[in-house]
């Protein structure tokens, strides 16, 4: 092994250690992640002339700049788009849209123009400069929220802006260097500017959605193997990205983008689930990984006595980059008009987490060192570091305790009323797992019985306190919240049920999920809650009708359709003999009960309806569903029984394979 292929995986193997130690500790001490491993990285940086590491290749700026833009981001990317909540998306899709387009291009020019003015720079660097600041990396901020339990809205705001302005940034910065390479007049370098960016788009999202539509087809063909179905989707992060560049020359990160996003509009996949819970995993280790490396190498390229050579325009660059983020924060994002299902504004809260959620990473670094090559002058990647340094050291800080002030998580009543009704749920499980063992001999070792005893004043004590929220902290109102949301769960577990059982098909689960969870996000932040409806997502798609119309298979549609109706009229009746069963048992109110009872009741009644009719007016159609289903549902006790088999090691997984297809054969 080569000097250099060796310094490359000793450094690697001392990133990874150094996520390993620093992640428990950021959890202890409430700490952003990326502000450790930034910290991390200087230490390395500060302790290189006392104990030499073979670091030397990461602080190459053409490797560092390589190991970024074509490993480290497209693996970023892609996994954020492959996970991206697509009705979530579509749902905020202006808002996203302006932050990510109109909002760089708006930053990109204030920048510049304040830059220019009260910096010694000229106009090329600061519009240069202005470009590589425009992308956000939001990864302490949305790691805050969900631990803050922020609104699901705000979470893809800001996600949704990162994961689009980065490839919005990278295309305008390598057309902003074509156009100062070229020259010209400003007329004709603004339309080859323009030009320039319609065909990197375009070629960008392109080639990403056919390579995706490949991939999808080929799955669909193979037989299930998780290890051929991560490679594949290794091949696709990074074979779209490199055939947009190479061979396209348009942008390697927006067909990145698509092609994760085209697989997340394709959830679920068609792979088996574990094949997909594997894919799942594997993703977010290699994000973990990537996101670690990235802050890891900015701590390492933090030369104190640069930051200190360039802190009096690094600050001035810093306020300036504050300001173009409070336009678009306070000015631009207020026009919009609504975020999903909200009947005001965007809130003002919303606009201050927007505004301190705009911190700089892992793109600004990259395109930073890309052009000190190409420039040969280093201001602007030692003014980049700086401000990458400090947004996140003290935006990341301040993250949590503004989102905190802003009273966007629960009130503590509803967090405790929602860990007691946990709590309360897994007490009368195991009460309910112990019933049979008490008349058994086991009975007369009285171990059941002891522990009998011990869960019964336990699932009272729960009881006594949820009816004493309920009845003096919480009030109707409160309680209508708390039933509604904990309906919305059960049914979604029911489903799940349905779906685990092979009973409805993953497609159908998704739909109801995603139907349900808006429900609860509504009640949550006190939206208007919408409209509960039983068509398929792509029924009111103008694209979908365009397809359907051309290839003549409503029937796929139709099936769906009786499909989500059957599940909603399980589900619909499991909810109400539950909330029968809490209004007795928790003494809650009749009107409360009885308002959340109506509403599941007309639920039940429009299923049942559309299954009726569905059957009349389609009966073939109705007949293959339920043959399909309980085909599904027969193939999945079976396979479950081989698989219980083969986990105890009477049966090895390659015949329990072999046994599968035998019997998926003769079913079907």
């Amino acid at each position: 092994m080569s000097t250099s292929s060796l310094s490359v995986l000793i450094a690697f193997f001392i990133f990874l250690l150094a996520a390993v130690i620093t992640r428990p500790i950021a959890k202890a001490t409430q700490v952003p992640h990326p502000i450790l491993l930034i910290l991390t990285g200087l230490l390395l940086h500060s302790t290189q002339e006392l104990v030499p590491l073979p670091l030397g290749a990461l602080t190459t700026k053409e490797f560092a700049h390589d190991i970024i833009l074509m490993v480290l981001l497209p693996t970023l990317v892609f996994e954020t788009a492959y996970n991206m909540d697509i009705s979530k998306l579509n749902a905020n899709r202006l808002p996203i849209f302006v932050l990510a387009l109109p909002g760089v291009l708006i930053s990109t020019f204030t920048v510049a123009l304040l830059v220019a003015l009260l910096t010694p720079l000229d106009v090329s660097l600061a519009l240069l400069l202005g470009a590589i600041l425009s992308a956000t990396d939001p990864s302490a901020v949305i790691s805050a929220f969900r631990q803050l339990g922020a609104p699901k809205d705000l979470i893809m705001l800001i996600e949704g802006e990162s994961l689009f302005n980065d490839a919005t940034a990278i295309t305008l910065t390598k057309i902003l260097v074509a156009v100062f390479t070229i020259g010209g007049t400003l007329g004709s370098a603004l339309l080859y500017g323009s030009h320039l960016f319609l065909l990197t788009l375009i070629g960008g999202i392109a080639s990403g959605w056919i390579l995706a539509r490949i991939l999808l087809k080929l799955w669909k063909k193979m037989p299930d193997d998780p290890f051929l179905e991560i490679s594949l989707s290794l091949l696709l992060a990074f074979g779209s990205y490199l055939f947009a560049e190479e061979i396209l020359n348009a942008s390697g990160i927006v067909a990145t983008t698509t092609a994760g996003l085209t697989l997340a509009m394709n959830v679920p996949l068609p792979i088996s689930r574990h094949s997909q819970q594997y894919l799942n995993h594997f993703w977010s280790y290699l994000s973990f990984i990537a996101t670690a490396s990235v802050f890891l190498i900015v701590g390492l390229w933090m030369d104190l006595s640069l930051i200190w050579e360039n802190a009096g325009i690094s600050l001035v660059v810093l306020i300036i980059l504050w300001v173009s983020r409070a336009l678009i924060a306070y000015l631009l994002l207020p026009q919009v008009g609504r975020i999903q299902r909200q009947d005001k504004a965007i809130p003002i809260e919303y606009q201050h987490l927007v505004f301190v959620g705009g911190m700089r990473g892992a793109v600004t670094m990259a395109l930073a060192m890309g052009l000190v090559t190409l420039l040969g002058d280093e201001t602007l990647l030692s003014i980049a570091i700086n401000v990458v340094f400090f947004s996140t050291l003290i935006q990341g800080l301040l993250i949590k305790p503004l989102t905190s002030h802003l009273c966007l998580r629960e009130q503590d009543i509803n967090d405790n009323i929602a860990t007691a009704e946990i709590t309360l749920s897994a007490l009368r499980q195991g009460r309910q797992a112990l019933e049979p063992l008490l008349r058994t001999e086991l009975s007369t070792r009285q171990a059941p019985k002891t522990l009998s005893d011990r869960i019964e004043p336990l699932i009272k004590q729960q009881e006594k306190q949820l009816h004493h929220w309920f009845s003096a902290e919480v009030g109707p109102i409160g309680l209508w919240n708390r039933l509604m949301l904990r309906c919305s769960s059960v049914e979604i577990g029911y489903l799940y049920q349905l779906f685990d059982q092979g009973l409805i098909s993953a497609t159908v689960y998704e739909e109801l999920k995603n139907s349900l969870d808006e429900q609860m996000e509504a009640i949550r932040h006190e939206y208007t809650r919408p409209g509960f409806s039983l068509l398929p997502r792509e029924m009111s798609s103008l694209l979908h009708k365009i397809h359907t119309f051309i290839y003549k298979q409503p029937h796929r549609l139709v099936e769906q359709e009786y499909e989500m109706a059957l599940a909603r009229m399980i589900s619909c009746n499991s909810v109400l003999s539950e909330l029968k069963l809490w209004a007795e048992e928790e003494q809650i109110p009749n009107a409360v009960a009885e308002s959340v009872e109506k509403i599941w009741q007309g639920w039940l009644t429009s299923s049942e309806e559309k299954v009726r009719v569905l059957e009349n007016q389609h009966p073939d159609i109705a007949k293959k569903v339920q043959s399909r289903l309980l085909e599904n549902y027969l193939l999945t006790a079976e396979y479950e029984q081989l698989e219980q088999y083969a986990r105890q090691y009477l049966l090895s997984e390659d015949d329990a394979e072999k046994i599968k297809a035998a019997l998926k054969s003769q079913i079907k």
